[in-house]
């Protein structure tokens, strides 16, 4: 009752700080809405053009788009890094946006080759989009698996060899790239997923079963304006040349996956933290305009990087709220505090995978060893609990899909990890 108590004031908080945003530039709202975007990736992007698909959506719903686009075929993050035309559009204008596709396999491969040959570029990008303007935001393209799996990488990377597979391995980089720079996500191969599931009928690749045809390019589109402007797609009434049937799918599509879950693509106020014993130094990397702590225990603070002392053990919903360059942004972490326990190395050492998940989680870190698992929703709401887990695997197929958080309990240590199911 007392998490559900705190979700709701922050929510609410949220939205007052919203209204007094809105009630002062009420053109937000109900007026034309103009945005520049910057458009850097590949031929993902250029296919069908993406930007213009996206200005078109913009100009039937009374906004502007004004874009520029980079989009050599084949390019990867590596190579726009250090392209000369890149860092000049990057400098050429105060975007808005600035959407950064990877190259379509590159984020879907091992981890260590992704850590020396993607991340650190997805951050250098991300440096000189905000040392060109402060209040530019990155915008991580978020692609989809191929329609049958990578063949080509399957031999080194088996979980690429599905359609499934591969698609995991994307969202999750592209998830874990916004994380690290703080930036948003334009989920297109979230919606793709979700059409893929519930209306097989419509084609989203072309002949090579890895670029767009003209309906995927419209869902990524679709994703792009919803980020983009914070509108709800069903309002488009351009259909570009697909039916009224299909394109009216794929905005509902997106309304669905992007819409009604906007905060859920939203990394802008990702925060960091360290905890010693009951005492939790918490950072948050950038400026903003206004910021503001809950800690979840009834205090908080207005200091950027505070230090925050919990009197109890428990699980604690910490809430960072910014409001920067007249965006208000929010992001939520759930922290263990258990100071009194011997066993925090063996807890806090703890890994769930795969996360997202469509059923079965793996927890890594304490095999040999029998724990309890308890499942609740975002509102804190226990649904699921597990006593004596022995084999380190449980189900969640029967969730719906959406977010939760897994709580963990060995020996009266805790630790908490948000999950996804997808």
């Amino acid at each position: 009752m007392f998490i559900f108590y705190l979700f709701l004031d922050q929510k609410m908080k949220k939205k007052l700080l919203s209204l007094t945003l809105i009630l002062g530039v009420s053109v937000t709202s109900f007026g034309q809405l103009s945005k520049k975007v910057l458009f850097i990736g590949n031929s993902y992007t250029a296919v069908n053009n993406l930007p213009l698909m996206v200005s078109n959506m913009a100009i039937n719903t009374g906004d502007v788009l004004i874009y520029d686009s980079n989009t050599p075929g084949g390019q990867r993050l590596i190579n726009h890094a250090a392209n000369t035309t890149t860092l000049n559009k990057i400098n050429a204008d105060e975007w808005d946006f600035v959407a950064l596709q990877a190259q379509s396999q590159e984020p879907s491969w091992g981890q260590a080759q992704m850590e020396v040959e993607l991340y650190p570029y997805a951050e250098q990008l991300s440096n000189a989009i905000r040392a060109n303007n402060a209040c530019s935001q990155p915008l991580f393209y978020m692609t989809w698996g191929r329609e049958n799996g990578d063949a080509n990488n399957c031999e080194f990377a088996p979980w690429v060899c599905t359609y499934e597979g591969m698609d995991d391995a994307l969202r999750a980089s592209y998830i874990y790239m916004a994380e690290q720079n703080n930036a948003e996500v334009a989920p297109a191969g979230a919606v793709w997923r979700y059409l893929r599931t519930n209306s097989p009928e419509i084609n989203l690749y072309s002949g090579d079963g890895s670029h767009p045809s003209l309906a995927g390019t419209y869902a990524a589109a679709c994703a792009f304006y919803t980020i983009i402007y914070k509108k709800d797609p069903a309002l488009i009434t351009w259909n570009s040349d697909l039916s009224d049937d299909v394109a009216n799918t794929i905005r509902l599509a997106a309304k669905t996956i992007v819409f009604d879950a906007i905060d859920d693509w939203d990394y802008v106020a990702n925060f960091n933290y360290t905890v010693n014993d009951n005492e939790v130094t918490f950072t948050y990397p950038h400026t903003s305009d206004d910021i503001t702590w809950d800690f979840g225990d009834e205090n908080n603070s207005i200091n950027d990087n505070p230090v925050h002392t919990y009197n109890e053990n428990g699980d604690f919903e910490v809430v960072l709220t910014i409001n920067k360059c007249g965006r208000v942004h929010e992001f939520t972490k759930m922290i263990n505090i258990n100071f009194l326990s011997l066993q925090n190395e063996s807890i806090n050492a703890v890994m769930l995978y795969p996360n997202p998940t469509t059923g079965n989680i793996y927890i890594k870190g304490l095999e040999n060893k029998t724990f309890n698992v308890s499942i609740y929703t975002v509102l804190g709401q226990e649904i699921k609990h597990f006593d004596n887990v022995l084999n380190n695997t449980i189900s969640v197929s029967d969730l719906s899909k959406g977010a939760y958080f897994l709580k963990i309990d060995y020996n009266n240590s805790f630790k908490t990890i948000k999950i996804v199911r997808q």
